[in-house]
């Protein structure tokens, strides 16, 4: 019989080796994937089946539903994605996540041993791509391995005396095993791995059925628990998203725990006597049950997706950064006719004028960068839909010479947008740092109060083009108006209250801001251009 260390050491060693394998392949997956992965899920999570099939996906690259979730977020703050799009690629996370436990639960040890020497030496002499895919088919053959390894090991402590006893402090009590999978998953923060880890112990009786089917009923709802907090800092689009996986693993729990211990105390058979026609191997009855409780859900909420969403913005309402980084004019087709497809270009490019008053307000005293950040994402998300909806008109329409006109005004407007969008990002930056550095200087407070001013008018120009307000820009904007006068007079007054390295800072300050000005004339300009024709 071996010994305790050399048991434990068995086990040790393979529980390591099995987590190297699990990070070892995630990062492979997503070398191999990358950005290919990130513009596949955008074109390929149209339609609810392709998204089932996306999450599955995703699912064996990151090893982890919260990751996955997260994942996610990411695209969806991208403006790559949008709830509705999510929502299907959830739902093939959760089963893809049961498929990929139900794999793990097969005991191919030839079969992984040649993969291991194949992929190794396709490693250590293949070329770039071949090393890439031989990557990932190695951690593949490590992961079954460091399971094999623990399962050896769980093996020889069903003979142990201490196992038997502490196996006993677990019997008929399900609540225990529904705890500690939870807790285990919380720390680990994977239920997949928790669970595939548990399947190798069960194979020698740590649990009886009813506690190991709690304990994966625990790890999925403390999977839920860790994308709750992890969460907890998110607002809008991107928390309903990960509030959709908090609520589909406690839907799931909902339905699963009463029905087990109705099937406990009134001997009605369902899920252990379903899983246990199946299979009577322990291990495989517990990955069956991983794989029940992540499909369940699955046919109710892909009937529901409309009112989920609709409930989940109740919950998390859209920020208003969110609003302006949506495209409200060019969402649907965009007509056939040049002038008109181009009067709704004209509607969303105006919207951008939002996210940059947005991040004008967040250079105000008291303001975090957070805001700062969130305004200029916005702003890139509404400025690639302009110019997408430009590219697809220009490519597809044939234009006229009052067309030409027209997409002339609108490219020298987008051009001073991103031109203003990116000295505005500069400006933040000084003006921090003289905030930080100089609390007392006024320079900045000035600074952000008259742009604001000439960024409204603007914005009233675009909207409605009134003579009045054309010539009320035109005059603030000019080489001797009232903007850059107020410039000059505020940086001279700030000159000398502060030091060297706070003077260049100021003094860039200053520049960014005669050019915000002058960009806002240039684009007071364009829009005269516009009203004339």
């Amino acid at each position: 019989m071996p010994s305790n260390l050399m048991i434990a050491a068995t086990v040790f060693g393979g529980l390591g080796l099995f987590f190297f394998a699990l990070q070892f392949l995630s990062q492979n997956l997503k070398l191999l994937a990358g950005h290919r992965l990130r513009t596949g899920i955008a074109k390929l999570t149209a339609n609810p089946a392709s998204g089932l099939g996306v999450g599955a996906v995703m699912i064996t690259v990151t090893q982890s539903a919260a990751a996955s979730v997260f994942l996610m977020v990411g695209l969806v703050r991208a403006g790559m994605m949008n709830l509705r799009q999510a929502q299907p690629v959830i739902l093939g996370v959760s089963v893809g996540a049961g498929l990929t436990v139900l794999f793990l639960t097969i005991d191919i040890q030839l079969a992984v041993f040649l993969v291991i020497g194949g992929s190794g030496i396709f490693y250590a002499y293949g070329g770039a791509s071949a090393v890439r895919l031989a990557s990932v088919v190695f951690g593949i053959g490590l992961l079954f391995l460091g399971l094999q390894i623990m399962r050896e090991g769980a093996t020889a402590l069903e003979l142990q005396p201490w196992f038997q006893s502490a196996v006993e402090l677990t019997r008929g009590q399900p609540l225990l095993g529904f705890l500690i999978g939870a807790g285990l998953t919380i720390i680990v923060q994977s239920s997949v791995a928790v669970t595939v880890v548990m399947i190798a112990f069960q194979r020698v009786g740590l649990f009886e059925q009813t506690e190991a089917i709690m304990f994966v009923y625990g790890a999925n709802v403390g999977s839920s628990v860790l994308t709750y907090l992890l969460a907890s800092g998110l607002t809008g689009v991107a928390r309903q998203v990960a509030l959709y996986l908090v609520g589909f693993n406690f839907l799931a729990a909902l339905i699963l725990v009463p029905l087990l211990y109705v099937e406990i105390g009134l001997g009605v058979p369902l899920v252990a006597a379903g899983v246990s026609s199946i299979s009577s191997d322990p291990g495989t009855q517990a990955a069956i049950v991983y794989l029940v409780f992540n499909s369940i859900p699955v046919p109710f909420l892909l009937l529901a997706l409309g009112g989920t969403a609709r409930l989940l913005a109740r919950f998390a309402p859209e920020t208003m950064i969110e609003q302006h980084s949506k495209p409200k004019f060019l969402a649907g087709t965009l007509p056939k006719e040049a002038g008109l497809a181009f009067h709704l270009i004209e509607l969303e490019q105006a919207r951008l004028f939002n996210p940059l008053a947005t991040a004008l307000d967040a250079m105000r005293a008291g303001r975090t960068g957070a805001a700062l950040d969130d305004a200029l994402d916005a702003f890139d998300s509404l400025e690639n839909s302009v110019s997408t909806a430009v590219d697809r008109v220009t490519s597809s329409t044939d234009l006229g010479p009052d067309a030409y006109d027209q997409l002339d005004v609108i490219l020298k407007v987008q051009a001073n947008l991103i031109a203003a969008r990116q000295t505005m990002a500069g400006l933040a930056v000084e003006i921090a740092h003289l905030r930080k550095s100089a609390p007392d200087l006024s320079f900045p407070d000035a600074m952000v109060e008259g742009l604001d001013t000439i960024l409204h008018v603007l914005v009233d120009v675009a909207e409605a083009r009134e003579t009045t307000d054309i010539e009320a820009l035109s005059r603030m904007t000019s080489d001797e108006g009232n903007g850059f006068r107020s410039v000059r007079a505020a940086y001279l007054a700030g000159e000398d209250a502060v030091d060297a390295n706070d003077r260049i800072s100021l003094l860039a300050a200053a520049n960014y801001c005669e050019r915000l000005i002058w960009l806002m004339g240039e684009m007071c300009q364009s829009y005269d251009e516009l009203r004339s024709h």
